[in-house]
């Protein structure tokens, strides 16, 4: 580990060399506003392009930018942001750099902005309501992984998966995670295997933005979406730092190092770029007493090379590569290391996972043909998981592909487009379970289409089908639709109605039952899942002055299940039922979100959701087991002028669960009517800027909650009774963290 850490800064530091000593073809600049004082404030995120070209960027957090001198012969340069003039500026021959400054309009701005100092914000154009959280975004909270993003967010819960292993799982609309498609830009990442483990895979300094949806999504993006999908953008070759190092460390032994580089090459047509993720924890904690670790030691080394090449108004190529190495050690260990506590009898869980993927993303532009374009999407995968819980070993593999073909042009005018295409999903699945095996293939070709109505801004309508063969469930057929309409000028309501299906991955996707001494009885052979979900959104624009908005949003969703792969634990407690849904299976949710900015620099938001999710489990119609019926969510931000000091403020209020049935341990008796007590969590983090350094400071789960007895029958885990799978709480206590992040721009 340590050579490969030293290896890869070696070389990102002769890359940031290589760099600071080559004069690249760019301009630098900044973009901000002139307040009544005459004072120049910065404009975070606004945009930036050549004129008559779609080459363009973002300017970042402080309002500066660099943009590429365009191949195509244009010298004018437009700056636009949101409730700003458009400007258009003359660049000069030999000119590498310029200081803009807009002035405020009266315009209706196309995007509606959540936090501006924040980075988050929901996009007011799309049919598709769209939550984008930003690098600004993802930096109110140490984000050390994916499943660490979404803290101060009430659309996707997050918790653990089990007490022992560390996976994570998260929940949209009420269900679980493995019914949102989850992507890294628009290329299916944590299916099959990738489950368990998926969120930790993807480390927080990586991404560039998240993007998040509720309900069915485009059928372009294939059939598995149900409830959402999560696209995370990584940071991109030819528009992020040259260098950039991030260290972090806790007082519960976790130490992380994330760093990137990049180049940009050949007549800025090529560039690449290196990230690297190392992460360990140390420490060994048991803070409930029960002599299990309440988190695994781990070990995991994260490796990427992204490449980009660009003939402007030809065609765009993204590809590269991945490869990730991750073990984890739980269960007994105090005191011990791995091998004295197998030969001692005591309960072990080890689990070694490589996993590898290769990728290509290519777009053709056909200039002769307005608004027309084919893009292709291939990646492929390789996971192996060798682990072993107690006396039971499970040992999996993976090999898969998918492949995208879109072809994108319009009817008669931009109003009318349209995308066509074909795809190909194909995993090889090798998995054993104790004495059983559960090999598998899947082959899914399909084909899609899909129609866009967007005659201006207050109206768009999109409509898609496609037809996919299982070779083990035959065709499927999954219609969407989506629409959204301006009813007044800052009034938009989205509605959305769809289908999904997806294949189950029973043992991947349910680590918790592997860690328990539960017998798995398989009562059938599985069927495909097929659900339909609908939805309607409203949000409203308030203007509170010239500077300040209130934006509420409010939501509901319906997931109604026609087959549902059932892991019913409420049968018995020393036994977990396998079946097809026999019965009910829905999901109600409806949530409420109001974003205000109170003065300069200060931001709030306020949410509530209420889940009403119901299943068919031992032959009655009941609430869901370990899924929270209420949420609360308060976020308080606040930063100083240029940002020289942010503070941050989250705070949660999760409702109780209900408890699996038979489940009779002492550790229950004191839960009301089977359920869990509701509880308050608290993350706080105070960032110093500083010119090319950031220093933050942070305190999670501020208040100390943890749940009580997380591993029942503990003191006898290969008997009857022993179970670390009901997780409806935090597992770690009051956590203290620190770091510092440094870039070279």
């Amino acid at each position: 580990m340590k050579f490969v850490i030293r290896a890869f800064c070696t070389f990102a530091l002769i890359i940031a060399g290589l760099n600071l000593l080559s004069a690249q073809q760019v301009i630098k600049g900044s973009i901000s506003e002139q307040d009544g004082n005459g004072k120049f404030i910065p404009l975070p995120y606004a945009n930036i392009y050549w004129l008559g070209t779609q080459q363009g960027t973002v300017a970042d957090e402080d309002g500066r930018f660099r943009i590429k001198k365009t191949s195509e012969g244009s010298t004018r340069l437009v700056a636009s942001f949101v409730g700003y003039h458009n400007d258009t500026i003359q660049i000069s021959p030999g000119q590498n750099s310029i200081e803009i400054t807009l002035q405020r309009g009266s315009a209706l701005a196309q995007v509606e902005v959540k936090e501006r100092m924040a980075g988050s914000f929901i996009s007011s154009l799309k049919p598709i309501k769209t939550e984008v959280i930003t690098t600004a975004g993802l930096q109110k909270l140490a984000c050390c992984n994916l499943s660490e993003s979404f803290e101060n967010n009430a659309t996707v819960d997050v918790g653990f998966s089990d007490a022992v292993t560390g996976a994570k799982q998260i929940q949209m609309l009420g269900l679980a995670g493995v019914y949102s498609q989850l992507m890294v830009e628009n290329i299916p990442f944590t299916r099959g295997l990738g489950s368990a483990f998926g969120l930790t895979y993807i480390p927080g300094t990586w991404m560039e933005s998240i993007q998040i949806s509720k309900g069915t999504s485009s059928v372009v993006n294939g059939y598995e979406s149900t409830t959402g999908q999560i696209n995370a953008e990584f940071r991109k070759p030819w528009d992020t730092e040259k260098f950039f190092l991030n260290l972090y460390a806790n007082n519960e032994g976790r130490v992380e190092l994330n760093t990137h580089a990049s180049k940009v090459l050949i007549d800025d047509k090529l560039s690449t770029m290196i990230l690297a993720h190392a992460s360990k924890q140390f420490g060994k904690i048991d803070m409930n007493h029960d002599n299990f670790l309440d988190q695994p030691v781990s070990t995991q080394i994260n490796v990427s090379n992204r490449w980009s090449y660009e003939k402007h108004g030809v065609t765009e190529s993204k590809f590269g590569f991945n490869f990730l190495t991750d073990e984890r050690e739980g269960g007994q260990l105090l005191g011990m290391n791995t091998d004295e506590a197998v030969a001692n009898g005591n309960y072990v869980m080890k689990v070694k996972t490589r996993r590898a993927q290769v990728y290509d993303k290519t777009g053709f532009i056909f200039r002769n043909l307005t608004n027309t374009s084919l893009g292709l999407i291939f990646s492929g995968l390789y996971h192996e998981q060798e682990s072993v819980y107690g006396r039971t070993e499970y040992n999996a593999r993976q090999l898969g592909f998918y492949g995208n073909a879109i072809f994108q042009s319009q009817i008669g005018n931009a109003a009318h487009t349209y995308n066509a295409g074909l795809s190909l999903m194909y995993d090889d699945y090798d998995e054993s379970y104790s004495d059983s095996s559960f090999n598998r293939v899947e082959s899914v070709p399909g084909i899609f289409a899909q129609y866009t109505y967007n005659p201006g801004d207050k109206l768009s309508i999109i409509a898609g089908i496609r037809v996919d063969h299982h070779n083990k469930y035959g065709t499927i057929v999954t219609p969407r639709f989506h629409f959204k309409v301006n009813l007044f000028e800052k009034t938009v309501l989205r509605g959305s109605v769809g289908k999904g299906y997806r294949s189950a991955s029973v043992l991947a996707e349910n680590s918790g039952i592997m860690v328990s001494s539960r017998q798995l009885v398989f009562r059938e052979d599985f069927r495909m899942e097929e659900a339909w979900n609908y939805g309607l959104n409203i949000t409203q624009t308030i203007a509170l002055s010239e500077k300040r908005d209130m934006v509420i949003s409010a939501d509901y969703y319906r997931t109604d299940f026609i087959n549902q792969v059932i892991i019913d634990l409420d049968q018995s407690f020393d036994r977990v039922v396998i079946y097809n849904l026999d019965g009910e299976s829905y999901s109600n949710s409806f949530q409420v979100n109001a974003d205000i900015a109170l003065f300069e620099g200060f931001d709030v938001t306020a949410a509530f959701r209420l889940n009403d999710v119901k299943v068919t489990t031992a032959g009655a119609l009941r609430d869901r087991p370990l899924v929270s019926r209420h949420k609360g969510l308060l976020t308080l931000s606040y930063a100083t002028r240029f940002e020289k000091w942010k503070f941050d403020f989250t705070g949660q209020y999760n409702g109780k669960t209900r408890l699996p049935l038979g489940v009779d341990f002492p550790e229950h008796l004191d839960y009301e009517n089977g359920y869990s007590p509701d509880y308050i969590t608290i993350h706080t983090q105070v960032t110093r800027k500083f010119k090319k350094w950031d220093t933050y400071l942070g305190v999670e789960n501020l208040t100390g909650f943890t749940q009580e007895h997380p591993v029942l029958g503990y003191d006898a885990p290969f008997e009857p009774g022993f179970d670390a799978g009901i997780i409806w709480g935090p597992l770690l206590g009051r956590m203290f963290y620190a770091g510092i992040r440094y870039a070279i721009k």
